[in-house]
Protein backbone atom coordinates (compact mmCIF):
# COMPACT_ATOMS: atom_id res chain seq x y z
CA UNK A 1 0.00 0.00 0.00
CA UNK A 2 1.16 3.26 -0.98
CA UNK A 3 0.03 6.91 -0.38
CA UNK A 4 -1.31 7.20 -4.05
CA UNK A 5 -3.10 4.36 -2.75
CA UNK A 6 -4.32 5.49 0.10
CA UNK A 7 -5.15 8.71 -1.31
CA UNK A 8 -7.55 6.93 -4.04
CA UNK A 9 -9.10 4.62 -1.78
CA UNK A 10 -10.32 7.67 0.66
CA UNK A 11 -11.34 9.64 -2.71
CA UNK A 12 -13.95 6.55 -3.71
CA UNK A 13 -14.87 5.14 -0.45
CA UNK A 14 -17.81 6.15 0.35
CA UNK A 15 -18.69 8.84 3.02
CA UNK A 16 -21.61 9.28 5.54
CA UNK A 17 -22.89 12.05 3.37
CA UNK A 18 -22.90 9.58 0.22
CA UNK A 19 -26.72 8.86 -1.26
CA UNK A 20 -28.87 5.60 0.56
CA UNK A 21 -29.65 4.10 -2.79
CA UNK A 22 -25.81 4.35 -3.73
CA UNK A 23 -24.79 2.33 -1.35
CA UNK A 24 -27.44 -0.20 -1.85
CA UNK A 25 -26.60 -0.14 -5.42
CA UNK A 26 -23.19 -0.75 -4.26
CA UNK A 27 -24.03 -3.32 -1.58
CA UNK A 28 -26.16 -5.75 -4.08
CA UNK A 29 -23.02 -5.19 -6.84
CA UNK A 30 -20.98 -6.63 -4.06
CA UNK A 31 -22.78 -9.24 -2.84
CA UNK A 32 -25.68 -10.25 -5.43
CA UNK A 33 -24.15 -9.62 -8.86
CA UNK A 34 -21.07 -11.63 -8.93
CA UNK A 35 -23.82 -14.98 -7.84
CA UNK A 36 -26.06 -13.47 -10.49
CA UNK A 37 -23.00 -13.53 -12.79
CA UNK A 38 -22.18 -17.18 -12.37
CA UNK A 39 -25.88 -18.34 -13.28
CA UNK A 40 -26.30 -16.71 -15.72
CA UNK A 41 -23.53 -18.63 -17.49
CA UNK A 42 -26.03 -21.81 -17.07
CA UNK A 43 -27.93 -20.72 -20.30
CA UNK A 44 -25.04 -20.94 -22.20
CA UNK A 45 -25.16 -25.07 -21.43
CA UNK A 46 -27.94 -25.17 -23.91
CA UNK A 47 -26.09 -23.33 -26.87
CA UNK A 48 -23.99 -26.13 -28.30
CA UNK A 49 -20.37 -26.89 -28.10
CA UNK A 50 -18.61 -24.24 -28.43
CA UNK A 51 -20.56 -22.26 -25.85
CA UNK A 52 -19.85 -25.00 -23.33
CA UNK A 53 -16.66 -24.81 -24.10
CA UNK A 54 -16.98 -21.15 -23.39
CA UNK A 55 -18.82 -22.20 -20.04
CA UNK A 56 -15.62 -24.87 -19.12
CA UNK A 57 -13.22 -22.24 -20.14
CA UNK A 58 -14.69 -20.12 -18.19
CA UNK A 59 -15.24 -21.94 -14.74
CA UNK A 60 -11.65 -23.22 -14.97
CA UNK A 61 -10.13 -19.36 -15.15
CA UNK A 62 -12.33 -18.60 -12.10
CA UNK A 63 -11.10 -21.38 -10.38
CA UNK A 64 -7.74 -20.88 -11.11
CA UNK A 65 -8.10 -17.22 -10.24
CA UNK A 66 -9.44 -18.35 -6.85
CA UNK A 67 -6.49 -20.89 -5.91
CA UNK A 68 -4.14 -18.02 -6.93
CA UNK A 69 -5.94 -15.56 -4.46
CA UNK A 70 -5.86 -18.18 -1.75
CA UNK A 71 -2.04 -19.22 -2.31
CA UNK A 72 -0.92 -15.32 -2.13
CA UNK A 73 -3.02 -14.71 0.68
CA UNK A 74 -1.57 -17.71 2.13
CA UNK A 75 2.08 -16.45 1.89
CA UNK A 76 1.26 -12.32 2.11
CA UNK A 77 -0.91 -10.46 4.72
CA UNK A 78 -2.17 -6.91 3.45
CA UNK A 79 -4.46 -5.44 6.30
CA UNK A 80 -8.19 -4.16 5.26
CA UNK A 81 -8.48 -0.31 5.02
CA UNK A 82 -10.89 -0.85 8.21
CA UNK A 83 -8.24 -2.46 9.93
CA UNK A 84 -5.90 0.24 9.58
CA UNK A 85 -8.71 2.68 10.39
CA UNK A 86 -8.94 4.49 7.51
CA UNK A 87 -12.63 5.35 5.57
CA UNK A 88 -15.89 4.00 6.37
CA UNK A 89 -16.55 0.22 6.24
CA UNK A 90 -19.63 -0.43 4.95
CA UNK A 91 -20.77 -4.06 4.60
CA UNK A 92 -19.55 -6.78 7.00
CA UNK A 93 -16.59 -8.76 6.96
CA UNK A 94 -13.88 -10.42 8.60
CA UNK A 95 -10.58 -8.67 9.17
CA UNK A 96 -8.98 -11.85 6.16
CA UNK A 97 -5.77 -10.45 4.00
CA UNK A 98 -7.26 -7.89 1.87
CA UNK A 99 -4.34 -8.57 -1.16
CA UNK A 100 -5.40 -9.44 -3.99
CA UNK A 101 -9.41 -9.01 -3.82
CA UNK A 102 -10.83 -12.30 -4.08
CA UNK A 103 -14.02 -10.77 -6.06
CA UNK A 104 -12.02 -8.68 -8.56
CA UNK A 105 -9.86 -11.96 -9.37
CA UNK A 106 -13.16 -14.25 -9.85
CA UNK A 107 -14.39 -11.52 -11.63
CA UNK A 108 -11.75 -10.60 -14.34
CA UNK A 109 -11.38 -14.06 -14.43
CA UNK A 110 -14.97 -14.57 -15.65
CA UNK A 111 -14.92 -11.52 -17.36
CA UNK A 112 -11.89 -11.83 -19.55
CA UNK A 113 -12.27 -15.82 -20.30
CA UNK A 114 -16.04 -14.82 -21.35
CA UNK A 115 -14.71 -12.31 -24.33
CA UNK A 116 -11.39 -15.00 -25.07
CA UNK A 117 -13.38 -18.24 -25.50
CA UNK A 118 -16.73 -16.40 -26.85
CA UNK A 119 -17.91 -18.43 -29.96
CA UNK A 120 -18.49 -14.74 -31.65
CA UNK A 121 -18.53 -10.88 -31.23
CA UNK A 122 -15.81 -11.16 -28.52
CA UNK A 123 -15.88 -7.40 -27.89
CA UNK A 124 -19.35 -7.55 -26.88
CA UNK A 125 -18.57 -10.38 -24.50
CA UNK A 126 -15.88 -8.07 -23.04
CA UNK A 127 -18.00 -4.54 -22.80
CA UNK A 128 -20.41 -6.32 -20.99
CA UNK A 129 -18.57 -8.78 -18.98
CA UNK A 130 -15.86 -6.10 -18.56
CA UNK A 131 -17.93 -4.12 -17.08
CA UNK A 132 -19.31 -6.44 -15.08
CA UNK A 133 -16.16 -6.95 -13.52
CA UNK A 134 -15.23 -3.20 -13.19
CA UNK A 135 -18.26 -2.83 -10.99
CA UNK A 136 -17.85 -5.16 -8.65
CA UNK A 137 -14.05 -4.20 -8.27
CA UNK A 138 -15.13 -0.47 -7.51
CA UNK A 139 -17.64 -1.95 -5.00
CA UNK A 140 -15.34 -3.37 -2.98
CA UNK A 141 -13.26 -0.25 -2.57
CA UNK A 142 -16.28 1.98 -2.23
CA UNK A 143 -17.53 0.03 0.85
CA UNK A 144 -14.48 -0.18 2.56
CA UNK A 145 -12.86 -3.47 2.02
CA UNK A 146 -10.10 -2.88 -0.46
CA UNK A 147 -7.82 -0.61 -1.50
CA UNK A 148 -7.18 0.23 -5.18
CA UNK A 149 -4.11 -2.12 -5.47
CA UNK A 150 -6.29 -5.28 -4.13
CA UNK A 151 -8.71 -5.28 -6.95
CA UNK A 152 -6.36 -3.74 -9.61
CA UNK A 153 -3.96 -6.82 -8.93
CA UNK A 154 -7.27 -9.34 -8.78
CA UNK A 155 -8.52 -7.92 -12.06
CA UNK A 156 -5.12 -8.60 -13.41
CA UNK A 157 -4.44 -11.80 -11.80
CA UNK A 158 -7.91 -13.07 -13.06
CA UNK A 159 -7.35 -11.90 -16.33
CA UNK A 160 -3.68 -13.95 -16.17
CA UNK A 161 -6.02 -16.83 -15.22
CA UNK A 162 -8.19 -16.42 -18.02
CA UNK A 163 -5.40 -16.59 -20.52
CA UNK A 164 -4.01 -19.74 -18.84
CA UNK A 165 -7.34 -21.02 -18.97
CA UNK A 166 -7.72 -20.48 -23.01
CA UNK A 167 -4.17 -21.28 -23.40
CA UNK A 168 -4.92 -25.02 -21.23
CA UNK A 169 -8.45 -25.63 -23.13
CA UNK A 170 -6.43 -25.38 -26.30
CA UNK A 171 -3.68 -27.37 -25.33
CA UNK A 172 -5.92 -30.45 -24.17
CA UNK A 173 -8.11 -29.85 -27.67
CA UNK A 174 -4.76 -30.03 -29.75
CA UNK A 175 -3.74 -33.35 -27.46
CA UNK A 176 -6.86 -35.11 -28.36
CA UNK A 177 -6.29 -34.22 -31.75
CA UNK A 178 -3.05 -35.98 -31.60
CA UNK A 179 -4.42 -38.97 -29.18
CA UNK A 180 -7.96 -39.39 -30.30
CA UNK A 181 -9.58 -41.79 -27.48
CA UNK A 182 -10.68 -45.13 -29.72
CA UNK A 183 -12.21 -48.08 -28.65
CA UNK A 184 -11.05 -51.05 -26.97
CA UNK A 185 -10.25 -54.04 -29.38
CA UNK A 186 -12.67 -56.28 -29.06
CA UNK A 187 -15.19 -53.59 -27.81
CA UNK A 188 -17.19 -52.55 -31.01
CA UNK A 189 -20.40 -52.50 -31.70
CA UNK A 190 -21.90 -55.98 -32.98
Amino acid sequence: MTHLDTLLFLWINATPGTPAWLLALARWVSTDLPALAVVGLAPLLLFGPAARRQCLGVGLAMVLAWLAVRGIRETVHVARPFELGLGAQWIEHAATASFPSFHAAVAGAWALALALLAPSHPRRWLAVAGGVALAIAWSRVFLGLHFVSDVAVGLLLGGACAVTARQGLAWWARRRAVWPIRPVAGSGNR
